[in-house]
């Protein structure tokens, strides 16, 4: 029921001021599967999503917490690269698969990925 899917504040948005969020949308195509039954699929069929959620999601919001804490873009920019790469893999694992990405998509990945070595 998703009941335990919630946000948490780790910082106020004061703390980071120079940080920026910015959402790109590459494409205004409605999606194949929409994100319900895309989270619904794989939690049944990926067994990548369940070693995800059990191992590498606890790790990386701690990583990703300190980061922000300590106002570490390096690590909080390669932390957030990883897991939506790995969200992605969770997508391709899942039967059918799911694709969410297209060049475009893929071409911004690069970019920013580039990018983020460079800041």
């Amino acid at each position: 029921d998703w009941s335990d899917s919630i946000a948490e504040q780790v910082a106020d948005e004061m703390h980071w001021k120079e940080m920026r969020a910015v959402i790109l949308v590459v494409s205004d195509a409605k999606k194949e599967t929409s994100s319900t039954v895309g989270m619904e699929t794989s939690v049944a069929t990926s067994e990548l999503l369940a070693h995800r959620a059990k191992e590498i999601v606890p790790k990386r919001m701690k990583i990703i917490e300190d980061a922000i804490q300590a106002k570490d873009f390096e690590a909080f920019g390669k932390v957030t690269m990883m897991d939506s790469n790995q969200f992605h893999a969770t997508c391709l694992d899942t039967y059918p698969p799911i694709f969410y990405i297209n060049d475009v998509s893929r071409s911004v990945i690069q970019m920013v990925t580039r990018y983020n070595e460079w800041a």
